[in-house]
């Protein structure tokens, strides 16, 4: 068994230097292990940070997470929001400056890095945002084009049927809809006989395995179900299910059609290095994605060319031992074992660095 040569926060605060190393045993890969962001702000340009989990919990800043990110723009950092959030991205933004992130680019804008003198304003990509340019938009290619009109909806709870209204979609019953659109697992849209008014009824397992079978039963390999938020779990203190474990219960089903949008997929990080590029920062820049999960940030960084930085106190808290949105660094051996679990399947991918939390 290989050491893991990782220092506790306190240590690497108290001696600073090089950062410790985190080694794997498969790949002879290493991750550095920080004590924090300022052991790495002058090596990146910019930063696509995950939201959940790394800077807030969907209503509450992260200790530490609004000073980090204003650091970063004081140092002329380029911030985008890179999130498997199903909500468009003004919603995105008006939540990121109700807990005190800012300044933001306007919903409208493609923000560059602003005026002379100024910071550069957080920029914002969801995956919600995607599906919903995607499926309002005609000629955006094979993912959304052959889809059709009427959707069954498994959905968030809160903004579903605007969303679908919005992007020129119709809720509709599995046994009339042309693909299935998973959004959350709150409610369900298009559960009902009406087809153009379909009241949402609350989400069940036993109600998504009833609409699974029918979407099967459908046509050879099942509609097509397309995702808005592949997450597997939410860091919500329960580790509430999310889209990417119903598209993986649909696969064991059979289903031969399912698309999803979002971390680690390639989509999202092309809408991030177009708005990098629109910045002023081209295919050289220095670019760290900054993520709770290793099967989402962590492997789509590694797919897409950027350095990541995994955050302990996120998804993998209950694994590593550690509370979740909290600043204590997990002991190393359940870090080795995580980080070797993960690269044994996923050819040696791991994290560039390692942070306990988002802070300074």
């Amino acid at each position: 068994m290989l050491a893991v040569l990782i220092a506790s926060s306190a240590a690497l605060r108290q001696h600073r230097g090089p950062p410790a190393t985190v080694r794997m045993c498969a790949s002879a890969t290493a991750s550095t292990a920080l004590s924090s962001l300022l052991d790495v702000s002058d090596k990146y340009d910019a930063f696509l940070l995950d939201q959940f989990g790394v800077i807030h919990d969907g209503k509450t800043a992260y200790e530490g997470a609004v000073e980090a990110v204003s650091m970063l723009q004081k140092l002329g950092k380029k911030i985008v929001i890179i999130s498997n959030s199903s909500r468009r991205k003004g919603d995105t933004l008006a939540r990121l400056r109700a807990m005190g992130f800012g300044p933001c680019e306007d919903e409208d804008e493609e923000a560059g890095l602003g005026r002379p003198g100024d910071v550069p304003p957080i920029s914002v990509v969801t995956s919600g945002d995607l599906v919903f340019r995607g499926l309002s938009t005609t000629g955006t290619g094979a993912l959304f084009d052959d889809l059709g009109m009427r959707c069954f909806v498994f959905g968030n709870g809160a903004d579903d049927e605007k969303y679908v209204r919005d992007a020129g979609k119709v809720a509709s019953p599995i046994s009339q809809a042309d693909f299935v659109l998973a959004r959350g697992l709150s409610s369900m849209l298009g559960h009902g006989p009406d087809l153009l008014r379909q009241p949402a009824v609350p989400y069940s397992i036993a109600a998504e395995e009833e609409v699974l079978q029918a979407a099967m039963a459908r046509r050879p390999g099942g509609l097509p179900l397309l995702v808005a938020n592949p997450d597997l779990i939410r860091p919500d203190g329960q580790d509430s299910p999310m889209p990417g474990q119903l598209a993986y219960r649909y696969q064991a089903l059979g289903a031969t059609d399912v698309r999803l949008v979002g971390k680690p997929h390639k989509l999202i990080y092309e809408r991030c290095r177009s708005l990098l590029a629109r910045a002023g920062l081209g295919r050289d820049a220095r670019v760290a994605a900054v993520g709770d999960s290793l099967h989402h940030d962590v492997l789509g960084a590694a797919r897409n060319g950027v350095d990541s930085i995994l955050c302990c106190s996120g998804v993998h808290s209950t694994e590593l031992g550690v509370p979740q949105a909290g600043a204590l660094p997990p002991k190393p051996e359940r870090l080795q074992a995580l980080l070797e679990h993960f690269g044994r399947e996923h050819e040696g991918v791991a994290p560039t660095h390692v942070l306990a939390a988002f802070r300074l």
